[in-house]
C-alpha cells in the first residue's frame, strides 16, 4: 500500500512561507554591483507601508540667511559668504545686453530637454533666438526638436567612447576630426517641432595646426569660403544673416584640425541657453576638460551662469554615503570656477526618482541622501543650489510625472520627457524671475538708504 505523503507536502509549504517571510525582514542591499531588492510576500496587504529605509535618509540643510519663499515655488538657497551668489547673473538679465547661460548635465537634459522650454521662456520674455550650441554631430540627433542636423564623413569622438583623448576635448565632451569632402547641415527649429526659427549669427569653432578651409551655405543659396591660419587657440568663424539653414563642407581639412560644434544665436542681444549634455556622466568628467579649452571658450563665450545638473548616473536605491562623489564635485565646481571668469553657478539637485517600494512607487532613499550630498557640495563651494526634487514634488513628483495623460515622464521613473521639461523649465523660470525681482528691489532698497 502506497505511503500517505501529504504531511510532508504541508511541511515542505511551510518552511517555504517561514523562509519568504523571514527574507521580509531583509533590507535592501547592493552586492557586486546588483541592487538586491527586499522582498515582502505581505506587501499587498500590508495596510502600513511605512519605508524604513526613509529612516536613514540624512537631514538636509539650509543656509544660514535664508528668505522665505512664497507659496508653490522652490526658491534658490545661497550658499555664498556675501548671499550674493547669483548677483552678477540677475544685473545680467536687468540689462539690455546679451545674456548666456550654459547648462551642462547628463541625460535628464538630454535632447534639448529641460532647457528647450527654458530658453524659449526667456526669449519670449527678453528677446533672442537659436538653439545655442550644437556638437557638430551628437547620439540626439533623431530625437532633439530644437534642431535638425546630420554629418557625414566625420572622425568622431566622445568622452563615452573607449577611444577617447581627453586632451583634445570640447566644452561639450566632444571632438570631430574633419576629412575632405566632410559635410555637416543644422535647420533651426524652435521649442515646438513644428515651427522654424532664424538666428542672426551662426559660427563655428575648432582647432587647427593651418590651411583649412570650409565653405558655408546659408539657407541654401548663400555661399562663403573661410580659410584658417594655424593658431595654438580655439578658433571662431562667424556667418551673418537671417539664418535657418547652414551646410559646411571642409575643402581642406588642414593639419591637425578639430571641430567642437556650432552655435546658433542673435547677435549681441536675447538670451542664449546653451545645452551640454551627456549621457551616462555624473558631472565629475568635467574636470578633465583642458584648461586652455575652457579658458579660450570664455574668452570666445563668455556665460553669464553655468547650470551643472547631474545626479542619475551617481545616485543608487538605498545608498546613504557620496563622500567619493562630494570630494570631486568640490573640486570639478572650484575648477570651473577657476577658468571661466565673472560667471555665476548654479548647482542644480537630481530629480525625482522612484522605485517599487514596500510595493508601490516611491522615491528612492538613496536619491534623497544624493540631494543631501548636492546641498552640502554647494555649501563648501559657496555657490547657488536649487532643490529639482522639490520642483518635481510640486506637481505630484516622477510617480504623478508618469501616471498624468498624456505622460511627463518615462516608464523608468527617471527619465522626464519634453512634457515634463517644460513643468521644470516653468517652476525654474519663474523662480529665477522671483529672485531677480528680489534682487532689484534690496538694491533699490540700499541705494535709497
Amino acid at each position: 500500500m502506497t505511503e500517505n505523503k501529504i504531511h510532508k507536502v504541508l511541511l515542505f509549504v511551510a518552511i517555504v512561507v517561514a523562509g519568504a517571510l523571514l527574507l521580509s525582514f531583509l533590507p535592501c542591499f547592493e552586492w557586486s554591483g546588483l541592487d538586491v531588492r527586499k522582498v515582502d510576500v505581505l506587501s499587498d496587504i500590508r495596510l502600513n507601508k511605512n519605508n524604513a529605509a526613509d529612516d536613514t535618509v540624512a537631514a538636509r540643510i539650509k543656509p544660514e540667511y535664508a528668505d522665505t519663499c512664497k507659496a508653490g515655488m522652490v526658491c534658490i538657497d545661497d550658499y555664498s559668504a556675501k548671499h550674493d551668489a547669483l548677483n552678477r547673473f540677475y544685473e545680467a538679465l536687468s540689462s539690455n545686453r546679451q545674456v548666456r547661460i550654459a547648462c551642462f548635465g547628463d541625460s535628464f537634459i538630454e535632447g534639448d530637454i529641460l532647457t528647450c522650454s527654458l530658453r524659449k521662456m526667456f526669449q519670449e520674455k527678453q528677446g533672442g533666438h537659436g538653439v545655442g550650441f550644437v556638437p557638430i554631430n551628437c547620439l540626439t540627433a533623431g530625437f532633439r526638436t530644437t534642431v535638425a542636423t546630420s554629418a557625414n564623413n566625420w572622425e568622431e569622438h566622445c568622452l563615452t567612447d573607449s577611444v577617447f583623448d581627453r586632451k583634445k576635448q570640447g566644452i561639450s565632451g566632444y571632438y570631430f576630426i574633419p576629412q575632405a569632402g566632410s559635410t555637416a547641415s543644422y535647420f533651426c527649429r524652435t521649442a515646438s517641432e513644428n515651427e522654424t526659427d532664424t538666428c542672426s549669427e551662426a559660427a563655428f569653432y575648432f582647432i587647427t595646426d593651418g590651411n583649412l578651409k570650409f565653405t558655408t551655405t546659408v539657407n541654401k543659396q548663400t555661399k562663403e569660403q573661410h580659410n584658417a591660419a594655424g593658431s595654438p587657440d580655439i578658433q571662431k568663424v562667424s556667418v551673418h544673416g537671417r539664418i535657418g539653414h547652414i551646410r559646411i563642407t571642409v575643402d581642406n581639412p588642414g593639419k591637425n584640425t578639430r571641430f567642437f560644434g556650432i552655435t546658433m544665436d542673435d547677435e549681441n542681444t536675447g538670451v542664449i541657453v546653451d545645452n551640454y549634455s551627456l549621457r551616462g556622466t555624473s558631472g565629475e568628467t568635467l574636470g578633465s576638460i583642458p584648461e586652455k579649452t575652457l579658458q579660450d571658450f570664455d574668452q570666445l563665450r563668455r556665460y553669464d551662469l553655468v547650470v551643472l545638473q547631474y545626479g542619475l548616473n551617481v545616485a543608487t536605491k538605498t545608498g546613504n554615503k557620496y563622500d567619493y562623489y562630494k570630494k570631486a564635485m568640490v573640486k570639478v565646481i572650484n575648477y570651473l570656477r577657476k577658468n571661466l571668469s565673472n560667471t555665476d553657478f548654479l548647482l542644480v539637485s537630481v530629480g525625482d526618482r522612484a522605485a517599487k517600494i514596500d510595493g508601490e512607487m516611491q522615491t528612492m532613499p538613496g536619491v534623497k541622501n544624493l540631494l543631501v550630498t548636492q546641498q552640502e557640495i554647494a555649501s563648501e563651494c559657496g555657490v547657488a543650489f536649487w532643490n529639482l526634487m522639490d520642483a518635481m514634488e510640486l506637481d505630484g513628483g516622477i510617480v504623478e510625472y508618469v501616471k498624468s495623460k498624456p505622460p511627463q515622464a518615462n516608464l523608468d521613473y527617471t527619465h522626464i520627457n519634453l512634457r515634463g521639461g517644460e513643468l521644470v523649465a516653468k517652476h525654474l523660470f519663474e523662480t529665477i524671475e522671483y529672485e531677480k525681482e528680489r534682487y532689484i528691489e534690496k538694491k533699490k532698497y540700499s541705494e535709497s538708504k
